[in-house]
């Protein structure tokens, strides 16, 4: 069995966001296989304060930082999703909806709805936009639409959420590789270094 990691997120994070578009790679040099794991950073925030945006110095420096990231990265426009920053409920069920009918394809479900917010502009709440996203896969909208509001559905982002948060999981990314956390996407070299083996 190949072993693997946890890649903790969140869809209204920026620099989730960009480490969604790495995170693959990462796992192929390392030689694991990723967890895609959706939560809710509103819940450490609300646990334990430390909002990044309530800090006016820290908001402009991030977003600055955040642009000047993705053109390092090779992406030319990115834009701030609108009514940002909103719930990042619809895609993050329906990625665990996604995960329970074609795991194989949570990732690329993750790249879609990523793409929709941070690259085309959607709201991350509107469940239109994570819907469009399934669609554009294959994915029937109707289904994954009743799919998303099942309990079961709606439990497993909260265990998720409330599991993320015992385990450590401040901000988004976050990697957590053999119990071993990493904050970040400027974090993925230290990973090579440690588990390229």
């Amino acid at each position: 069995m190949t072993p693997s990691f946890d890649f903790y997120f969140d869809f209204a994070s920026p620099f989730g966001f960009l480490a969604s578009r790495r995170v693959s790679a990462l796992a192929k040099a390392i030689g694991r296989d990723i967890n895609w794991r959706p939560f809710l950073i509103g819940a450490v925030y609300k646990e334990y304060g430390g909002a990044p945006l309530d800090n006016p110095l820290k908001k402009d420096y991030t977003f600055r930082d955040f642009f000047r990231r993705a053109r390092f990265d090779g992406i030319d426009e990115v834009r701030i999703p609108a009514n940002f920053p909103a719930s990042s409920v619809p895609p993050s069920r329906l990625a665990y909806w996604v995960e329970r009918e074609a795991p194989e394809r949570m990732g690329a479900f993750v790249e879609a709805a990523y793409r929709a917010y941070w690259i085309e502009g959607k709201d991350t709440a509107d469940a239109n936009a994570a819907l469009n996203a399934a669609a554009g896969l294959g994915f029937d909208r109707n289904a994954a639409a009743a799919g998303a509001q099942q309990q079961d559905i709606k439990d497993k982002l909260r265990f998720e959420t409330e599991n993320a948060l015992a385990r450590g999981v401040f901000g988004s990314p976050f990697i957590l590789i053999d119990d071993e956390p990493f904050w970040g996407s400027d974090r993925f070299e230290d990973i090579e270094r440690l588990y390229d083996y």
